[in-house]
């Protein structure tokens, strides 16, 4: 409510789209805010939408931390941030909440995307079972050479989806 109430105060003839962090859409997370207490405050509520399809039919992104506001940046949006997201306080963002001082510096996209995808990261080679640069994970994609999931792999994946409409039982 805090992030609708900010954006429609200063966007007050906007229309303005509303979209859930998607584990607190499924049910994952608390903070769903119902649509009853919304009206007011924008103009839609968008469900299980394609959130880079909100994002390309948007002027401006406003997010607390979501991996949305770095999308956005991404695709050369507006994005204003009322928490503080690693993409916050670098100077690509308009922050409304604090951001670590350390954050001072500013810094091109281009440097952030290199920390976030290539500094940052660690891969691992499911071929050769060794950690790897990204060039040799993006090759494998490219080329289709990935090892298929393994029996635990796969075991673990279902049970997350069944577990996750229960997520109920350890938020409350």
């Amino acid at each position: 409510m805090a992030l609708l109430s900010a954006g429609r105060a200063v966007n007050r003839d906007a229309v303005i789209l509303y979209k859930a962090q998607p584990d607190v859409e499924a049910g994952l997370r608390k903070g769903l805010v119902a649509n009853e207490n919304t009206a007011h405050l924008c103009d839609a509520v968008l469900h299980k939408c394609d959130p880079i399809a909100a994002i390309d039919a948007s002027d401006e992104v406003w997010t607390m931390t979501s991996l949305l506001g770095f999308e956005a940046l991404l695709r050369g949006k507006t994005v204003t941030c009322l928490g503080a997201p690693f993409y916050a306080g670098w100077g690509l963002t308009r922050d409304l909440g604090p951001v670590p001082a350390w954050r001072s510096t500013e810094i091109t996209l281009e440097s952030l995307v290199h920390a976030a995808f290539i500094d940052n990261p660690r891969y691992f080679d499911s071929i050769t079972q060794q950690p790897c640069p990204a060039e040799v994970v993006l090759e494998r994609l490219a080329s289709g050479k990935v090892t298929k999931p393994k029996l635990l792999n796969r075991i673990l994946s279902k049970l997350q989806g069944l577990l996750a409409s229960k997520a109920h039982f350890w938020l409350s």
